[in-house]
């Protein structure tokens, strides 16, 4: 609800404050007397533009404050945390804006600065005002859609959810298969290059390591020469002895016999025979070694050039694919993958096409049961909007809300969104004769307030905008008509908040606030005041808009007893 408005230096008011409650809130007063400026104020914390030529003669600034207290914060709570808003425990909303001289517009909602399309997204969830065509949630048709839809309840609801999954699902095939459409335009060069690649590195048949034992062989064969010449007279010297005299195993099998004939003799003399034994034995492993490696050593040129070809080729892939062998491997194994991966592309693409083609066509099928329910909550929708408007005194005015869909056998696709296919508008026409139009094209003020109440009355239990304000709600209406817009906005108060200017007794009497507006003359200037009544000042005001400035007393029996009347009405509403 809306707790306070604060004004300063707005036009005819210098300091003003009024507060508001729970209920019928009721402004009263004079024409010229200012209740337009008070409205034109609301509109300017809910983001409407502002002129100027709206600040006070003489004054370079001014203010307007509006608390508002959330009692239903759900939907408006997300909205403040995308712009970091931090919502009070208490669920209060300060909104602010200030007017300058220069045409600088600040405004701060609990503190923090906006900008006026922020403020203004926040107000749509705050407060309808109708009267002007300003700030009226009903008159964007983008907005319509979800009014039917909420209207026709969870019969509505299961087929938009249905709609909704089935939406998701297919636009996220169709985003799927434009992707894969698209890399196609590539595949065939990316499969050939890919297949050379692998092709490439298979022929190779690399072994992991196989260029360290490479490396090692061609060192082997470079020093074939030097290889050569060392093992041969390491051969002899430890067992040929050709020309050198005798061979060192010759020597150590000397003195191996030699020391056997006194190992009996003393104990160091047999540790020292097992340790000769020990020696002789190596040295006839290592011979055996030797010769070994002399009689399988080859020098061949041709292994050479073999060798430096195949490692010039290792070092080539190495080059192209990775530092070592493993990572080529790797690799290999890698592009294998992506191959198959493009390989396969076709027939995912052939399996989308089929799912896109289920999905889609119980997309469609959705679509047609969703309008089909929508059109029935429509015609229910306007055979009640007509009886509340017949009810205020417009028994001429049509209402219909156009439903279009496109023609049957159509390609429903470019039509199709998360709502369905449907485009919904709520169009009217107030007098006999004419066309029926857009809800905004109303010109009169009080047609426009009436077909408001008209529709918050038969919304009242799923319009989720918490404050209504009527001006002009009582232009071209009176006596019986006047009374039943009265009791409407006593019945609309016990879901919303409503603050309505009126000039007729018949509906400020149903007020549970009444608040009379007066502008006054104070030392040669213009000022608005506000005045919150109480019951001698209600009965004096009714009194004063039944017969004019003069207070009769015949005025006041008769405010009296429709005020008496409005509390009946009242309690039974209740």
């Amino acid at each position: 609800m809306l707790s306070y408005l604060s004004i300063h230096n707005l036009a005819l008011i210098d300091n003003l404050t009024i507060e508001f409650g729970d209920g019928l809130n009721i402004l009263t007063g004079e024409t010229g007397a200012g209740k337009s400026i008070i409205i034109d104020a609301v509109g300017l914390i809910l983001g409407e533009r502002a002129d100027r030529e709206m600040i006070q003669t003489g004054k370079d600034l001014a203010t307007i404050e509006g608390m508002f207290y959330l009692k239903k914060p759900e939907k408006i709570v997300p909205i403040l945390e995308r712009y970091g808003i931090t919502v009070q425990e208490d669920g209060s909303l300060l909104l602010t804006r200030q007017l300058s001289r220069s045409g600088r517009s600040i405004c701060r909602v609990n503190g923090q600065a906006v900008t006026l399309s922020v403020l203004k997204e926040i107000g749509q969830q705050l407060v309808d005002i109708h009267g002007q065509h300003q700030h009226q949630s009903l008159l964007n048709p983008e907005y319509h859609i979800e009014i039917l839809d909420r209207l026709g309840g969870q019969g509505v609801a299961e087929f938009k959810q249905r709609v909704g999954v089935l939406y998701t699902k297919w636009k996220s095939i169709l985003n799927e298969m434009d992707v894969i459409s698209r890399s196609e335009r590539d595949s065939e060069r990316m499969k050939d290059l890919l297949s050379y690649q692998i092709n490439e590195i298979e022929n190779a048949r690399l072994k992991p390591g196989e260029d360290d034992e490479l490396v090692q062989e061609r060192t082997l064969l470079q020093n074939s020469e030097k290889i050569n010449q060392i093992i041969n007279e390491a051969y002899d010297v430890l067992y040929s002895g050709s020309g050198r005299g005798m061979a060192v195993f010759d020597q150590i099998a000397v003195v191996k016999e030699r020391l056997s004939q006194i190992i009996g003799l003393n104990d160091m003399f047999a540790e020292i025979s097992r340790e000769i034994d020990n020696i002789y034995y190596q040295i006839e492993d290592v011979i055996d070694k030797i010769r070994a490696c002399r009689d399988g050593f080859d020098y061949n040129p041709d292994r050479l050039d073999e060798i430096e070809s195949r490692l010039s080729l290792i070092n080539s892939l190495k080059r192209k694919y990775g530092d070592t062998i493993e990572e080529i491997l790797e690799l290999k194994e890698r592009l294998k993958n992506e191959l198959l991966s493009i390989e396969t592309r076709q027939d995912r693409l052939e399996e989308l096409a089929r799912q896109e083609k289920k999905v889609y066509s119980e997309l469609v099928e959705a679509c047609i049961q969703l309008s089909h329910k929508r059109r029935a909550t429509a015609r229910m929708f306007e055979q009640r909007v007509v009886e509340q408007l017949s009810q205020l005194g417009m028994e001429k005015t049509l209402f219909e809300v156009s439903i279009s869909t496109p023609d049957e056998g159509t390609d429903y696709a470019s039509f199709i969104t998360s709502q369905g296919f449907d485009k919904v508008e709520f169009t009217i026409s107030p007098n006999p004769g004419e066309p029926l139009k857009p809800l905004a094209k109303i010109i009169s003020g009080g047609e426009m307030s009436r077909v408001m109440l008209a529709f918050k009355t038969v919304l009242a239990g799923i319009d989720d905008i918490p404050v209504l304000i009527f001006d002009e709600i009582d232009t071209g209406i009176s006596g019986r008509i006047a009374s039943v817009v009265g009791e409407k906005m006593s019945s609309l108060s016990h879901s919303h908040q409503v603050v309505c200017v009126t000039h007729l007794p018949q509906i400020a009497v149903m007020a549970d606030i009444h608040y009379k507006i007066e502008k006054q003359i104070e030392e040669g200037h213009t000022r608005t005041m506000v005045y919150l009544l109480d019951e001698k000042g209600r009965r004096n005001e009714i009194a004063k808009l039944i017969g004019g400035a003069e207070i009769s007393q015949i005025g006041l029996e008769h405010a009296q007893e429709l005020i008496e009347s409005a509390r009946e009405i009242k309690e039974a509403i209740n």
